[in-house]
């Protein structure tokens, strides 16, 4: 069976926030943290600050009983400040002060051991600075042996169908004249078109995520791959200034992507085995690994230009 891959990519354009190395200036007016939000994903649970203005902060666990504990520098809750209700994550309570030295203090209780990470997003979408948490399950994980899975000789399996409903969680996406959010209608539509796959016989659906909750491109690759799904379907809604626009648009991984991502895989081969697309990378030299990688990225290509046109046929 001929497998199909796609490829997402996103730019992200990173810029370096603050002013004397990330120091608060003296008599600046401090940074206003507005209402937090919440979603939670099988495994994370992502909370959101949103800022008036960047602003230095430190993040660090507590044990017995578990916390989070983020410190904000130079800050003060606004006067909407508000917690909203908690979705059922591993955040059970959020708790807050401000501090003698001007900082402000944020405690988040959790149900048990978490890895937190946090990142500072800039200004975008008609949304200021917000300052995002996320807490991963578990402890960090240490590394085990390696097991290689016994072969199943010929036996045939169900096609898996990876459907990715596009956004979620604080990526929105477009917004319809009504309010409408692209991210509830892609999973909206995720939601039924698993259905209908799971009807065929022989086909079994995969969706890269089950609520209003954001995955990362990466991971959303991560968990087709992981399914050994056959071909990945992602969703969108997109908007359009003319409001008789109608139809659909599909597209594929271009010439350009694939050549990049064969790169990146290649340059991982070198310390993982992997299997991309059928191709088993283990023990190949570099021109080897080079030539059947580009094999199967054509087949992909063409697999994947044949599902399109059925697509718009209907």
């Amino acid at each position: 069976m001929r497998r199909i891959a796609a490829i997402l990519w996103v730019a992200l354009g990173m810029g370096i926030l603050g002013i004397a190395g990330g120091t608060a200036v003296a008599g600046a007016a401090p940074t206003v943290v507005g209402t937090v939000r919440l979603w939670a994903a099988p495994d994370r649970t992502r909370v959101v600050f949103p800022l008036s203005g960047p602003a230095d902060h430190t993040l660090f666990t507590l044990a017995h009983p578990a916390r989070v504990v983020l410190d904000l520098r130079h800050a003060r809750f606004g006067r909407g400040f508000a917690v909203p209700r908690l979705p059922a994550g591993v955040v059970t309570a959020i708790r807050k002060a401000p501090r003698r030295n001007g900082e402000l203090r944020v405690v988040l209780d959790v149900r048990g051991p978490v890895r937190p990470r946090s990142f500072l997003l800039p200004p975008g979408g008609g949304r200021g600075y917000r300052l995002v948490v996320d807490l991963m399950r578990g402890a960090a994980a240490r590394p085990g042996p390696v097991k290689r899975a016994a072969s199943r000789g010929g036996l045939r399996r169900a096609v898996v169908i990876a459907i990715d409903p596009g956004h979620g969680g604080e990526d929105p996406g477009a917004r319809g004249p009504r309010g409408t959010r692209e991210k509830d209608v892609t999973l909206a539509i995720a939601r039924r078109l698993a259905v209908l796959v799971d009807r065929q016989p022989g086909m079994r659906a995969v969706l890269t995520r089950r609520g209003d909750y954001y995955v990362g491109l990466r991971q959303r690759m991560a968990i087709a791959r992981k399914a050994k799904a056959d071909l990945f379907v992602s969703l969108h809604a997109d908007a359009y200034r003319n409001r008789r626009a109608r139809g659909a648009s599909v597209y594929i991984l271009s010439q350009r992507g694939a050549s990049s991502e064969a790169a990146r895989w290649l340059a991982r081969s070198e310390n993982a085995s992997d299997r991309v697309g059928g191709v088993d990378l283990e023990n190949k030299g570099p021109m080897l690994a080079s030539v059947l990688l580009d094999l199967s990225q054509n087949a992909t290509l063409e697999a994947s230009m044949e599902a399109a046109r059925d697509v718009l046929d209907r």
